[in-house]
């Protein structure tokens, strides 16, 4: 969730202990809105269409395979539950197939150049509480029943929401168990603005949602 820039998404087949995985129905979704993705992504080829499938107008397109949904807030259930629809419908799946493993890498709120270091801290940890609870309310008006596997790379001394406040964070935000990989993994890490990317090792989270 949360993708910015296409060239450097998020690896999605990545487990705990430098282990991978293949996934066959992905689904990516972005804050940003079409226009927006495609100025900042312009090598990519879009087939867009629109979707209203529970009611609320989203754009999507498939990219190599994957389904992308644009304009999603995932701190917003319905946003959640209609970008999950539209994949589940393309891959002709059911839902639990699809909010069984989240990924997300180094969330972080707007404005944050405006915030001091508490503030900013603070702001963080409410973004990642109220995507924890976003998604269980997602599913379970998707009749979800499956526990969901919210994988996060964060660098444990981030300084914008370090090991012990994103943990925190997430259990807040209902996860019953949350646990750090002793595997750092190299990933590219940018900017809110998808203008500055840079390769850096980071620490792998695993937050569990009992839904």
């Amino acid at each position: 969730m949360a993708e910015g820039k296409y060239e450097y998404k998020t690896d999605v087949n990545l487990i705990f202990g430098n282990q991978k995985v293949g996934r066959t129905h992905v689904l990516r979704t972005t804050l940003n809105s079409l226009p927006v993705w495609k100025i900042r992504n312009p090598e990519v080829s879009l087939s867009p269409f629109r979707d209203r499938t529970i009611g609320i107008t989203k754009d999507a397109s498939v990219i190599d395979g994957e389904m992308w949904v644009f304009g999603i807030n995932a701190t917003l259930s319905q946003d959640i539950v209609a970008a999950v629809k539209v994949a589940a419908n393309y891959f002709d799946i059911t839902p639990s197939k699809i909010l069984m493993d989240i990924y997300a890498k180094n969330l972080n709120v707007d404005g944050e150049h405006e915030m001091g270091n508490k503030a900013l801290i603070d702001a963080n940890k409410v973004l990642y509480k109220n995507i924890c609870k976003a998604l269980s309310e997602a599913a379970k008006w998707l009749g979800v029943s499956n526990n969901i596997n919210f994988y996060v790379f964060s660098k444990n001394n981030n300084n914008k929401i370090p090991q012990p406040d994103l943990h925190e964070a997430l259990k807040s935000g209902g996860a019953t168990s949350v646990t750090t990989d002793t595997h750092m993994p190299k990933v590219k890490i940018g900017s809110n603005d998808g203008e500055k990317f840079i390769p850096q090792l980071s620490n792998f989270h695993l937050a569990t949602l009992k839904i």
